[in-house]
């Protein structure tokens, strides 16, 4: 297997899902030429010399931004490329919902979260990639604010900042979740037009 392969990402799915969509030939086409744009992207970034920022765009972003890149090359119209895109990460979306779901039925799962919460977020989301903004984080609500995010600053200096919305709606399917002992709120992004993104996992009990 490729150094960048497409199977090792969170579209590892998307072969099959290519042919199934457009038909044999035509997917594999597409799934071809989104493997090369992927291995391309991956080849030429700039990981910062941080593994969780390498870790973010080699498993979710580029597959991802690989993909819609080839619809649109090959002639799909913005909001139709969208739409088989949301199909695609939607799809990995859910199956991490039920890894989260684990977390959401422990019967302390609000207090693990919260102890561990700033500490998962100084490693894996870095400040060479995010700027965090802590507003509480008690025994009622864990609220922070990104001010900048790594997805959306790709998604701009690749020319698709219409994609950002994606990873956003990603989120909150994943987060969905944390249900019934931790509730996910959020009421604006960057990637759909906020000056901030504020995400909020609420005690639910």
């Amino acid at each position: 297997m490729e150094p960048f392969s497409l199977k090792n990402t969170h579209l590892s799915f998307l072969e099959e899902g290519c042919a199934a969509q457009f038909g044999a030939d035509k997917g594999q086409e597409l799934y071809a030429q989104t493997q090369q744009r992927y291995a391309d992207l991956c080849v030429n970034a700039d990981y910062k010399g941080n593994d969780a920022i390498k870790t973010h765009l080699t498993k979710n972003l580029f597959p991802t931004l690989a993909y819609y890149q080839t619809l649109r090359e090959q002639g799909f119209a913005q909001e139709e490329a969208l739409t088989y895109v949301r199909k695609e990460t939607h799809r990995a979306a859910y199956a991490r919902k039920e890894e989260q779901s684990k977390t959401g039925k422990m019967p302390c799962a609000y207090l693990m979260y919260r102890l561990f919460v700033k500490a998962f977020m100084k490693k894996g989301f870095p400040e060479e990639g995010w700027d965090t903004e802590w507003v509480r984080c008690d025994g009622k609500e864990i609220h922070f604010d990104l001010t900048r995010c790594i997805y959306k600053d790709t998604c701009d200096a690749m020319g698709c900042p219409e994609l950002c919305a994606v990873f956003c709606e990603n989120d909150d399917i994943v987060f969905s979740g944390l249900l019934p002992k931790i509730r996910f709120e959020r009421s604006g992004t960057l990637g759909k037009g906020a000056d901030h993104c504020d995400f909020h996992f609420i005690n639910n009990k």
